[in-house]
């Protein structure tokens, strides 16, 4: 990979994620961000409340590092193969995060689900997914005849999983979660900052809602479930 598709690949994966961050709530103190990567997202949300504990789980050891700087906990572990009661007994939290991990699993039902045993009675779950249904994916597919493997993105080469916006309501229902809401970020196509995913982001998204716009402009959605 070239060095500048490794620097957009990283940053991709280590932004504050200002969208994330606007979901969750003010009043959850003991947060799990789940795929912390370097902690840059969970050190935003320490600064944010007093007292508030954030914690992390990373599968990149180089992550993990950066990350133990930043949060008050973070455990190396393989999601696919995490023992969550192992881990965290006895803990409950009153938020968690899963941006762009979900999509990485084998099975990210079941991750979500035991995660989820660790989540309190009104708690809330945020989870980003990029969106199979993108109109990038019927260019590639439907016009071409090929399903890319990239280095970022909805192709991105280290998915296993891939979601519609009915297929990530029902991963929130099958993990006892219910859906609060769901925003789509809007891209025209794949690389981010050009002049028609500007004009997408600046003029399409009051249109955000209608089904059409959503479901084949909508290039990542942000779920919010709470916990039943």
């Amino acid at each position: 990979m070239r060095q500048n598709n490794t620097i957009s690949t990283r940053h991709a994966y280590t932004s504050a994620r200002p969208d994330i961050i606007a979901k969750v709530p003010q009043s959850a103190l003991h947060i799990l961000d789940v795929g912390c990567s370097n902690g840059t997202l969970g050190a935003a949300l320490r600064a944010m409340v007093p007292n508030r504990v954030v914690e992390g789980v990373e599968f990149d050891e180089t992550f993990c590092k950066e990350a133990l700087d930043r949060l008050d906990q973070v455990i190396q572990g393989d999601l696919n193969q995490f023992d969550w009661q192992s881990h965290f007994s006895g803990s409950v939290f009153d938020c968690m995060i899963f941006a762009d991990i979900l999509e990485h699993l084998v099975d990210p039902w079941k991750v979500l689900r035991q995660a989820v045993g660790h989540l309190k009675p009104g708690g809330t779950a945020i989870i980003s997914v990029p969106n199979i249904r993108h109109i990038s994916s019927l260019n590639s597919i439907f016009l071409h005849g090929t399903f890319p493997r990239i280095g970022r993105g909805v192709f991105d080469r280290t998915h296993l999983r891939w979601f519609t916006s009915t297929d990530a309501r029902g991963l929130l229902a099958d993990s006892g979660l219910h859906l609060v809401s769901l925003s789509a970020h809007l891209r025209i196509n794949d690389i981010p900052d050009t002049p028609l995913n500007r004009f997408a982001q600046r003029h399409l998204v009051r249109f955000e809602n209608w089904s059409w716009i959503r479901e084949f402009l909508g290039y990542q959605f942000v779920l919010v479930g709470t916990k039943n």
